[in-house]
This record gives C-alpha cells, structure tokens and sequence, in this order.
C-alpha cells in the first residue's frame, strides 16, 4: 500500500477539523471516549510520518509507522466495547504487538525470510479490523442509543478488513519488485485514509450518542432515587398520619408542616398550611420546660384548654419540632389566666372575659385604667352598663349588644365623653357544656384612626370568622 503526500495532508486536515467539531463539547470522558481519541490520535501517526518525509526529502521506508495504525485499529475496538477488551493488559499487548510491527518490518526483509514488511503489517491490521468490527457487532445490539454508529464502525472495520485482505492477495501473488503494482498500492492507500477518515467521523458520532445514553441513564437513576424517596415519604407521612397520638411537626420557624390524624380531629379539622401556634390557638404561655399552654377555639366556637409538650427533632441536617398535644380539663380559672393575666397590653388597650349574662368576670389593667376617673367599681357589673357610663353612644351600644346575641362576633367604635374613641370587639365562646361566655378586647382610637376599630379582635385565631 502506498500513499501520496497530498492524500496524506487532505486526511490529516479533514480529520484535525472533525476533532475541533467536537472538542469544545467538553463534559466528562468515558472509556470509549478514551480509546476513541487514541484511535484518532494514533490514526494521525502515519500520514503524518510521510509529510514530514516528504517536507523533508527524507528517503526511507515508512512501512513501520504503521504500528501506529495497528494501535489505532486496537483502540477502535475497546472505543466500540467501551471498555479495555482485555482489561489492563489491553494497552501493554497493543503496544507490545506495534514495537513488533516495527521491528518485524524492518528485520524479516533483511534476514531473507521471504515476508516482507507491508505483508506483515496488513496482515496484523486485517486481524485486528476483523475484531474490531466483531466488537461493533457484538456491542451494537447492547446499547440501544449507540446502535447506528456502532453498525456503521462495524461496517467500515470490515470492509477495511477486506482492503487489507486484498492487499495481502496483491503482495502475495506478485513478483518482485512491486513497480506493476504500485497504481493498485497508491489506490488502495488513498480508500484506507477515506475510511479511516470515516472511521473518525462515526467515531464522534459513537461519543455524542453515549453521552447522550449516560445523560438517559443518569436521568433514569435520578428519577427512580426521587421516586422511591417520595414514595418513602408517602409511606412515612401515611404512617405519621394514621398514629394514634395527637401531634403536630413545625419547622425552625414555627410554621406548621403535619399534623396526625387524631390532632386533627381533636382541633376540628382546622387549615394548618402556613399556620403557626400563635395564629392556630387564642392564646398561648410557657408552662415550663419545654411546655406551652395553650386556648383553642374549634369550628363550632367551643373553647379548649391544652398542654404542648415540644420536642427538638434533626431530619437530614434540618431542625424541626414534634409538638404533642394533650388537651386538658375546662377551667375557667386557667382561662382567665392566658386571656387575661398573662396578657401584656398595650397602654391603650385593655382585655376583659365576661360571663353568660355579660357580668364583668376578669378584666385587664388597662381596663381600671380606664375606668377609674368615672367609676370605682369597674370590676364589677354589666358590660353595656360600663360602655354607657363611658360613651354617650347608647344606639351604638344597643347594636353591639343585640349582635353578639345572633352571630359569635361584634364590633363597635364608641366616641367617649373625654374626647377620643373606643374600639370594642366580644368575641362569644362556649365551654364543654355549651355555656357561653365572652372575650373582650377594647382599644382607645382617635377619629383618625377610627377604620382601625376592628383591630382589637385580630389575635390568635380570634380573628376568623
């Protein structure tokens, strides 16, 4: 086989141009990655040995670069298996059987053993093709996204395969010297750069399509690891869910996050998304380590006293806490205390409960505060009596009285005898017996600030309607 210079330099830029094709794809290489830029590389070899001869009026014979394609041809193999073919011991035999191609090819002759060196390397090159291509059929059928150019790297090994072959015929059959021959040589040498340029083409194709197979393959293994961490959690939560405890999971922040079954049902299927225990339960208090009391206000306006006992819980680096509810005996003693003792009003605000016949039962300081100038018996008697000594007000009043008879809210705004105004919110709640009795919350407003009247009653859940 021989090649001319020119077809030498059209192989070495056509496939330098191939290469910067593909480089600045970058990402991580795989085996068949590696071998396929050795092939590529090693394929240069040759072509690359007759320009610089040929730059160079080098006279000799090349004959033995082409070692360099038999690495090539071998690296074409384990690029098609993606893997070494014959695991570590691959690229020490590769390299043991190319110093043996070049020193066979330049001893043999020169001993009179009749092989010449050309027979000799296109027989090593027919072997190696010939298992090349058996790894493209084999592993063709193995990667489903690396079908196509494995078939096509296939093809091209054997009918690079039967040039050799040829070759062989050519160089065993003919006399020498080979000076008839050398057209069919120099034509046999430029098919063997073509499919060698060809080779180096599918060869980029085979890296784009098993990156592609290892992004699938990848994406699969990420989807199935979250499919079975959500169906562990869906397992987990329904477990949580259905235990027999009445318990509530919040965040670092406070935020409500799950609740069991039975929480659920002893707080009257409230929303939770987003709530926290401050805007869930009327009023809350420390009761101890790790203990906060709290007043519950269900759907149905019934008032429950409970105890959360908090517990700090780690989940994956995270923090959250296990909060277990325990609900308590009605006392209105223990009423009194989170609404109105264990309040810290403001200097304008004031907080009071009222019994079933709207009689004063506890009042806040701020409401004395208020009181006092007008009244020295501000800790007792009807509610309406005491907005009436303060407000001239009496339609306003009267309305306020006959609203919270009919609907569990009522709000007014009172203008004052002394100047300024009042806000009053009273809230109806009812004990385990069904007995009403009420929150009221009162903030001294000016003219000014008289849209603000609702405000008193926006605290805890006490809010909702």
């Amino acid at each position: 086989m021989s090649i001319v210079a020119s077809h030498a330099l059209f192989f070495v830029l056509a496939s330098l141009a191939l290469v910067v094709m593909v480089l600045p794809r970058g990402g991580t290489a795989s085996a068949s990655e590696g071998f396929g830029w050795l092939a590529i590389a090693a394929g240069l070899g040759h072509p690359l040995a007759l320009l610089v001869a040929d730059g160079y009026r080098i006279d000799g014979d090349l004959t033995p670069f082409l070692a360099f394609d038999l690495i090539a041809v071998a690296a074409l193999a384990g690029a098609a298996a993606n893997r070494s073919p014959d695991g570590r011991a691959f690229l020490p035999l590769v390299l043991l059987a190319a110093a043996a191609l070049a020193a066979g090819v330049q001893a043999l002759p020169s001993r009179g053993t009749g092989i010449g060196g050309m027979l000799m390397a296109s027989v090593l090159l027919c072997v190696v093709l010939i298992a090349a291509a058996a790894e493209g059929v084999r592993h063709a059928r193995l990667f489903r996204e690396s079908t196509r150019p494995l078939r096509s790297l296939a093809l091209l090994s054997g009918m690079a395969a039967l040039l050799w072959l040829l070759v062989i015929l050519l160089l065993a059959g003919s006399p020498s010297p080979l000076t008839a021959l050398q057209p069919l040589l120099e034509g046999a040498g430029l098919l063997w750069l073509l499919l060698k340029l060809m080779m180096t083409a599918v060869l980029l194709q085979l890296f784009v399509a098993r990156r592609s197979e290892r992004d699938e393959r990848l994406q699969q293994a990420l989807v199935a690891a979250a499919n079975q961490a959500v169906t562990d959690l869906r397992v987990a939560a329904q477990a949580f869910y259905q235990l027999p405890a009445k318990a509530l999971v919040s965040d670092q922040g406070g935020r409500i996050l799950f609740a069991t079954a039975d929480a659920r049902r002893q707080l009257g299927y409230p929303e939770l998304a987003g709530r926290t225990l401050e805007s869930l339960f009327v009023a809350v208090q420390p009761a101890g380590n790790q203990l906060v009391r709290g007043l519950f206000e269900r759907p149905d306006h019934q008032a429950q006293l409970m105890q959360i006992r908090m517990s700090a819980v780690e989940c994956r680096g995270q923090s959250y806490h296990l909060l277990q509810i325990e609900p308590l005996p009605f006392d209105f003693a223990g009423v009194r205390q989170l609404l109105v003792d264990s309040r810290s009003d403001d200097v304008h605000e004031a907080t009071g409960l009222l019994d079933q016949h709207f009689a004063i039962g506890a009042m806040a300081d701020g409401w004395f505060r208020l009181m006092e100038p007008v009244d020295r018996y501000a800790g007792a008697g009807l509610f309406w009596d005491k907005l009436r000594i303060l407000s001239a007000s009496d339609s306003e009043i009267s309305h306020l009285e006959g609203s919270i008879a009919s609907a569990p809210e009522a709000k007014a705004w009172l203008r004052l005898r002394s100047g300024g105004g009042l806000a009053v919110c009273v809230r109806r709640l009812l004990t385990p017996e069904q007995k009403p009795f009420y929150r009221v919350r009162l903030m001294l407003v000016d003219e000014a600030r008289a849209s603000g009247a609702s405000a008193p009653c926006a605290d805890g859940n006490g809010g909702r309607p």
